[in-house]
């Protein structure tokens, strides 16, 4: 959860960063893909350096990365040397400490659990920090804002103890056998495809219900409902676990969002687009854990596990930009049919191979 929190708060943050350094929506856009550009590149390196260094050291490192970073932030003389801040605060500090966390998550016996509550946490602290950064702003201004977000990464030493500085090489059974492990990279490209369709849909989702003639205060309150519905979701994940295998929630999980994502593209009432919301946001975080923890019991090294961020990142960027070219004027539902298509292509791919590693 701390982690991933400047990327859960982004919105809300880089409006606190607007009004103190007075940007422009260009710049905003810059800065926000910084952000998240460092968080994705650290993904990537973290295959070259997760099993080669002191796992213990390096989250310490990350979190003074993470202090550091949102403390100078208050400070930044211009905006070059803000962009450059937020950039060396997503690769160095919640981008390293993202994917060294992901990669410990992937040892663990019940993986989809530990993801799932993760999810839980990610909603909730969501929740808080939309609620919570207005009111330090308008109290302390931006600092009341960089010393909470460094608090918040200082109470990750208080688990650093818990992180071996090692990692060894048991972790069950070798459902694959000899010869090059084939089944990581493909629940990773699942993945990839799966968040192309939900990127799809998300950034589209509130121009849906305007073309729909829909009041934006409407918008606003169904999405806010939706997305605790979305914290259900994970809930039911953490709950039930594997308790009957990966197949049939992964699978029904996509098949609820497949049934959301046609319902935003067919109707166009007020039931149908807030319940089509919910239905869309639980699933997606239903389907989530499922597909990462199958990740983990295929991926023996930890290397696949530390890149899902950067394969969650580049499915969300494709996603809305692919969108973007098909739609025909103000046809926003086109969006729904985007998705419906991805998550079909993510399920054609992901059932086989969970039945093959004995998920069925």
């Amino acid at each position: 959860m701390v982690a991933a929190l400047a990327g859960n708060i982004l919105p809300v943050f880089l409006g606190a960063l607007a009004s103190t350094f007075e940007l422009d929506a260009q710049q905003l856009g810059f800065l926000g893909g910084a952000e998240l550009g460092g968080v994705s590149l650290a993904s990537l390196t973290a295959v070259f350096w997760f099993r080669k260094v002191d796992l213990r050291l390096a989250a310490v490192i990350s979190i003074g990365f993470g202090v550091i970073g949102n403390l100078l932030t208050t400070g930044a003389a211009d905006y070059s040397e803000l962009l450059l801040l937020r950039f060396l605060t997503g690769f160095l500090g919640s981008g390293a400490l993202y994917a060294l966390t992901l990669g410990l998550i992937g040892r663990v016996n019940h993986p989809e659990r530990v993801i799932a509550i993760a999810i839980v946490l990610q909603v909730l602290s969501l929740a808080v920090g939309i609620s919570t950064v207005p009111l330090l702003m308008e109290r302390w201004q931006l600092p009341g804002v960089t010393v909470g977000l460094a608090v918040i990464f200082l109470t990750g030493l208080l688990l650093v103890g818990k992180i071996p500085r090692r990692l060894d090489d048991k972790k069950g059974p070798d459902v694959i056998g000899s010869g090059f492990n084939y089944l990581p990279v493909a629940f990773l490209g699942a993945l990839i495809i799966f968040c192309i369709g939900l990127g799809s849909v998300w950034a589209f989702l509130e121009r849906i219900g305007s073309a729909a003639g829909f009041e934006s205060a409407d918008i606003g309150i169904a999405l806010a409902v939706s997305g605790l519905i979305g914290g259900a979701g994970a809930l039911v994940a953490a709950i039930v676990g594997t308790r009957f295998g990966r197949v049939l929630p992964a699978g029904m999980a996509l098949g609820l969002a497949i049934l959301a994502c046609v319902m935003l593209a067919t109707r166009g009432d007020w039931y149908s687009y807030i319940g089509a919301a919910a239905m869309f946001n639980f699933a997606w975080n239903l389907t989530t854990p499922y597909l990462m923890g199958a990740i983990a019991a295929t991926d023996h090294t930890g290397r696949f596990m530390v890149l899902i961020p950067a394969a969650q990142a580049g499915g969300y960027a494709v996603g809305p930009a692919l969108t973007g070219m098909i739609i025909v004027g103000g046809s926003y539902a086109t969006a729904g049919w985007v998705s419906t298509t991805f998550f079909a292509l993510c399920m054609l791919v992901s059932i086989p191979l969970l039945r093959k590693i004995g998920d069925g």
